[in-house]
């Protein structure tokens, strides 16, 4: 072995050492980062400072005063900002520790389930927006609760959901792709229609300040889509295919994540808004 050959294998060797090291380092930045945010919460207790918030305004909304109940909203808005702060680091970290991962990700299972829903609400920092055609799921209270907490801390919520106004044939093949419990038409169009006057009833009393940051629309166009679009990123599922080839229980239903400014992501977010517009005169509540 010549003294060059002796040479270059010495310098790929400290150059393996460097990026091992690195990497460590890298590492142990992270996990720092997550300590000092996970010591910090303990330090200020903002983790038991929003239960005991929550907890608080609960008791005064069971009061019949004008004025606790006034308080009991002004403390879930400020139960709202705290939890938004700290989803608002999270999120910072996670995107600083993932710069360097592929644009689409996919996930296996738990497509539209309730806890992907409740993700999508609680992890929003300023826009989330649902495509969706069946509209059952929007009706849970715990969801809808979710929503108005999300809109007093500033985050605009849009749901677009078949409307029970479309033409039978819509129905028909709304139908034909949806999961079970499937439903003809007429059964679908009931079904439909309660769930938004459901809906529109919870809303209605929601402040003023949820309502105007929270819009529901029903379209009368064959379905055809179906994802949910939280701030940058759009999450794509098993929903379009004939209803028996699908899986036949929710939490199988895989999906795709993708950034919005990835043109899949941007075709979705156009569709998105050119139905909105679309569906204006078919508003269901709020705005």
């Amino acid at each position: 072995m010549t003294w060059l050959d002796r040479l270059n294998t010495f310098f790929g060797i400290v150059g393996f050492v460097i990026t091992v090291v690195t990497l460590v380092k890298v590492q142990s930045v992270h996990r720092a980062q997550a300590e000092e945010r996970a010591l910090l919460r303990r330090l200020y207790g903002t983790d038991s400072l929003a239960r005991h918030l929550r907890s608080a305004a609960t008791f005064l909304r069971q009061g019949s005063e004008n004025d606790a109940r006034a308080l009991a909203e002004e403390l879930v808005r400020l139960c709202g900002q705290i939890e938004g702060i700290s989803r608002a680091l999270d999120s910072m970290n996670r995107t600083r520790g993932g710069a360097g991962r592929q644009e689409l990700q996919l996930v296996e299972r738990g497509y539209y389930t309730p806890a992907f829903l409740s993700r999508a609400v609680n992890d929003a920092q300023y826009k989330v927006d649902f495509l969706i055609y069946r509209n059952l799921q929007f009706t849970n209270v715990d969801l809808l609760e979710s929503m108005e907490l999300a809109a007093k801390r500033g985050v605009h919520i849009r749901i677009l959901g078949l409307s029970s106004t479309a033409d039978d044939s819509v129905l028909e093949q709304a139908s034909m792709v949806l999961p079970w419990p499937q439903a003809p038409a007429p059964t679908l169009r009931r079904q439909l229609a309660e769930s938004e006057e459901r809906i529109r009833s919870i809303v209605a009393g929601w402040s003023e300040q949820a309502r105007l940051r929270f819009e529901y629309r029903g379209y009368v166009v064959s379905p055809n889509v179906h994802f949910v679009r939280m701030d940058g990123l759009v999450r794509q599922g098993f929903i379009g295919t004939l209803a028996p080839a699908q899986p036949s229980r929710l939490e199988d239903r895989g999906y795709m994540e993708l950034p919005v400014r990835s043109e899949p992501g941007a075709t979705l977010a156009r569709h998105f808004d050119q139905l909105w517009m679309h569906s204006a005169s078919t508003t269901v509540a709020g705005g």
